[in-house]
């Protein structure tokens, strides 16, 4: 239970049978490689293997492509949630090996190659085409050929142009200044006060650069018309429409072989890509090994229950291998795996998510999924809500057979919440939030019969069992680290950093619920004396570790006391427990309020009525599953954890194969 203990193994063996020895690694999912550093300080692996992961990379590199190309012209039969749930198919690796063989990806990549790039072309021509239709549309007023732009005569030029509406005037004065010289066409329309206006002028060309200087100093930005536009405006256009719909059918019909590509590409493509990235995991995991002339050593961690299966494993490849065990080493820092039960086990993500214990650390995980499950139910609160999520997660469950272990437990997760907020749901008579007052008033005897609290008439109940579950939880916190202080006959710090606080903390809860008779008096006085000592240990360790004189050690004595305001704040940091239990239940009974406001409408409200409740409620169970998970989990990182927790260890990330769009078999 905890962290799992691990061994590290030093594996010798020829290198005629490197290849075994790393599928058996790979296959056994177990083991972590170790750099042996003598070959990766310098950037260099052994030779076989970097000749593999040479080879793996460029396979790697033309299945990376074909996805990225394919995958937007592929429907692929499988959904994203139903793969992710453990749906896609089962090969071993010697099926994918094969199907490798006899799959020619590098041709398959420089066919969809050659399609993407005539795509390409054709897009940059369609494109094209399409600005000139804007063009030409643009000048359609201009009544002579456009030979007249693009040519000219021995005589006469021609530019087009447009000018903002605001330089019109100003342009047409220009202009005129020529008007023996030159001939102005121009389109302008304003009525809908168009931004700018569309001109074509054609001037003689003895006055050619005196006449474009006036136009552009006065505000015309000159159009480039293409040189192939010979004909008349209309003309033009009717020569460039039949071009674009040459060229949108012609790009319909390559998308069209790039989707056939894709159909008939993809499934195989999917499966390499596992195979691929298996492979070129494993070469650059084994790249680590070192190398004599004839043998290849690999070093790896493993848990110590997996000894006897990766032994096996590497003696059925050959007999003719040396491999041994050994406990870490003092001053080695191993990776860190949690092991824990299946009650506790769907907890581990909690911990990972903040960071994994040190090798030797200890495993917050059981410290944390009580309250945890407690936590949750009442930030949720709700039992309607509760048989919504246990219904989705039974469903789940029932439809995927194949989960993958890590969704699993986070389902799992998911799955004890819903227990504790059906039973926290019960006791506080939340049933989507007031349905049984609001529709069926025939059950609410049942209901009161089993609550024991109110949030809604009594919300100082529930504030105070949230507040005392913080005096718990942070305490818990303290004893915790106080315990680990105490392992390392760290005696001072254990009473001074912490369990004096745990005494002054104590005390004074003790002695304010005695004092406001909510306990006897007896505990009141037991609280007052156990505040008193922490106090005071509180003020001599902190002067005692205090360097300087004696005025900054009294000083620092009085400030480590004034600390106490800091407790303060994490207790209040509780009352969210409250807030959004309270806040789910109020949203349910606005929906409800809702839907009973609508249930009154003539003929169809008793349907609208429905639609409201029921899609009010389901949005209201994702609002609120979000608050309830990470309201928690943030009272665990920064209340709890920063109590005795520092995280900081090492994941254990094993080799193992990829299994994205398959399943790999043994």
């Amino acid at each position: 239970m905890g962290v799992a203990k691990l061994k590290k193994a030093e594996l010798y063996y020829h290198k005629s049978v490197h290849e075994e020895i790393a599928a058996a690694l790979q296959s056994s999912g177990v083991c972590q490689i170790i750099d042996a550093g003598s070959n990766t300080e310098s950037g260099t692996r052994p030779s076989a293997i970097e000749a593999r992961l040479a080879e793996s990379e460029e396979r790697l590199a033309d299945v990376r492509y074909l996805m990225r190309t394919l995958t937007p012209h592929f429907n692929d039969p499988v959904p994203s949630l139903d793969r992710m749930l453990g749906e896609k198919p089962v090969m071993s690796m010697a099926e994918l090996s094969q199907l490798a063989h006899d799959t020619d990806l590098s041709g398959e990549a420089q066919k969809v190659r050659s399609l993407e790039h005539e795509i390409g072309e054709v897009r940059l021509e369609l494109s094209q085409a399409r600005a000139n239709q804007a063009l030409l549309a643009n000048y359609s007023f201009f009544p002579y050929e456009l030979a007249v732009i693009t040519e000219g005569t021995r005589t006469l030029a021609a530019a087009a142009g447009i000018v903002k509406a605001e330089q019109l005037e100003a342009f047409k004065k220009a202009v005129n200044n020529f008007e023996h010289d030159t001939e102005l066409f121009i389109s302008y329309d304003a009525k809908a006060k168009a931004p700018e206006a569309y001109a074509v002028i054609l001037y003689s060309r003895d006055k050619a650069q005196q006449i474009l200087d006036a136009c552009v100093k006065s505000g015309m930005s000159m159009a480039e018309v293409p040189a192939e536009f010979k004909g008349l405006v209309g003309e033009e256009k009717a020569k460039n429409s039949e071009l674009i719909n040459k060229l949108e059918k012609k790009e319909s019909e390559l998308i069209n072989n790039m989707k056939k590509l894709a159909d008939e590409y993809m499934p195989t493509v999917q499966k390499l890509s596992d195979y691929w990235t298996s492979l070129t995991s494993r070469w650059q995991a084994l790249g680590a090994s070192g190398e004599t002339e004839c043998v290849m050593f690999t070093k790896f961690w493993l848990p110590a229950k997996e000894v006897e299966k990766v032994q096996g494993k590497i003696e059925a490849v050959s007999p003719d291998v040396a491999l041994f065990f050994a406990d870490p080493e003092a001053g080695e820092e191993p990776p860190t795996m949690l092991t824990n039960g299946n009650l506790v086990r769907p907890f581990n993500i909690l911990t990972e998510l903040y960071s994994p214990p040190k090798y030797k650390g200890i495993d917050p995980t059981p410290l944390l999924a009580p309250f945890f499950f407690v936590f949750f139910g009442m930030c949720l609160g709700d039992a309607g809500y509760a048989i919504i999520m246990g219904a989705a997660i039974y469903w789940l469950f029932k439809k995927y057979k194949r989960i993958p272990l890590g969704i699993k437990d986070f389902v799992t997760l998911f799955a004890f919440s819903a227990v504790s907020t059906f039973v926290y749901g019960i006791i506080s008579g939340s049933f989507f939030g007031n349905f049984i007052d609001a529709f069926l008033p025939f059950l609410i005897p049942v209901k009161n019969a089993f609550m024991l609290v109110d949030p809604m008439t009594n919300p100082m109940q529930v504030l105070g069992i949230s507040l005392l579950l913080g005096v718990i939880h942070l305490m818990f916190g303290l004893l915790i680290s106080a315990y680990e202080k105490l392992k390392d006959n760290n005696y001072f710090d254990a009473i001074g950093a912490d369990i004096s606080w745990f005494l002054l903390i104590v005390g004074l809860c003790l002695f304010g619920t005695g004092a406001g008779g909510m306990l006897p008096a007896a505990f009141g006085f037991i609280g007052k004396y156990m505040a008193i000592v922490g106090a005071v240990i509180i003020f001599i360790y902190a002067a005692w570790t205090k360097e300087g004189n004696i005025f900054s050690k009294l000083i620092s004595g009085l400030l480590a006391l004034y600390g106490s305001t800091s407790y303060l704040g994490d207790i209040l940091s509780y009352s969210r427990l409250l807030a959004l239990g309270f806040g789910s239940a109020v949203i349910g009974m606005i929906i409800n309020l809702l839907g009973g406001m609508a249930a009154n409408i003539p003929y169809i409200g008793w349907l609208i009525g429905i639609v409201v409740v029921a899609g009010g409620h389901l949005f209201s169970v994702l609002i609120n599953l979000l608050g309830a998970f990470v309201h928690p989990l943030r009272l665990q990182y920064v209340e709890f954890f920063g109590k005795f927790y520092t995280g900081g260890g090492e994941p254990f990330t094993p080799l193992t194969n990829s299994e994205e769009f398959v399943s790999v078999k043994a």
